[in-house]
């Protein structure tokens, strides 16, 4: 007997039988997971929550959104189903959320079990979903699903500035608060982090060059520790070639004794 009669009306697709660590993705790649619990009797549940997870970004580094459609067609009873998957293409937030319907005549396999991708209708976003409930397939509505998210505000300052003693390399207490400023604002966001060390005029041209180094690599290791991936931060030392306040050669001055970090 042909295994289509028994397709649930409301599925689009269901996600074959796989293990919960199917659904997890490798080291540094954005996963989804979506869980619904509530269901209608008769028709099954098509609203739940879900979160996007954003190793590549840093530590800690996840957004939770809705979902309606997720769950459609499925048999009265049931009380939570759930899936999970790696996200492809995602270079930038604003493009996660939207409408989803399966990819036309494409079907992953994701370690041994059947798959089903969900692509965004208006973005290359694609999410390889699969069941992480033994024994129960997914199902997902004619129409896809349908996320919402809200985005984080995008009106945080770009450009921050550390400052350091004379002759110092190290990350001071205020300068640790400026950079807890920048990391709460920008660590789990697509953008990347210049970090450039400067020196006032006091020394040695080298001197100057390998202080100024010393401060980028210095804030460059606080976010680091802060949990941000090492990929999105370059640095470098301009020493006293690119002075924020201009001085006469050998004058001390705080505001040329600094580390900017530029978010791009």
């Amino acid at each position: 007997m042909r295994a289509s009669k028994y397709l649930p009306i409301f599925a689009g697709l269901l996600i074959g039988l796989v293990p919960a660590a199917a659904a997890i993705a490798q080291d540094n790649t954005p996963t989804v997971s979506i869980e619904t619990t509530s269901f209608a009797l008769g028709i099954g549940g098509q609203s739940g929550e879900g979160k996007l997870n954003l190793p590549n970004l840093g530590t800690n580094c996840s957004y939770s959104f809705k979902v309606s459609g997720f769950g459609a067609g499925l048999q009265v009873g049931i009380s939570r189903v759930d899936a999970g998957g790696p996200v492809k293409g995602l270079t930038r937030l604003e493009d996660f959320p939207g409408d989803y319907s399966a990819v036309q005549g494409e079907s992953t396999v994701i370690v041994g079990g059947g798959g089903m991708s969900l692509k965004n209708k208006k973005t290359n976003i694609v999410m390889d979903l699969s069941s992480r409930t033994a024994g129960l397939g997914l199902g997902i509505g004619a129409q896809g699903i349908t996320i919402k998210m809200t985005l984080p505000p995008q009106n945080a300052p770009r450009w921050f500035v550390v400052e350091f003693g004379f002759n110092k390399d190290w990350v001071s207490d205020d300068a640790r608060t400026k950079l807890n400023q920048l990391v709460n604002a920008w660590k789990c966001q697509f953008v990347s982090f210049e970090v450039v060390g400067h020196s006032d005029t006091v020394g040695k041209e080298d001197q100057k060059l390998e202080l100024s180094e010393k401060r980028a690599a210095s804030v460059r290791d606080y976010l680091l520790g802060a949990g941000i991936v090492a990929g999105r931060i370059t640095t470098r030392g301009a020493g006293a070639n690119e002075l924020q306040v201009q001085t006469p050669q050998g004058v001390r001055l705080r505001d040329n004794r600094v580390v900017v970090v530029t978010v791009k």
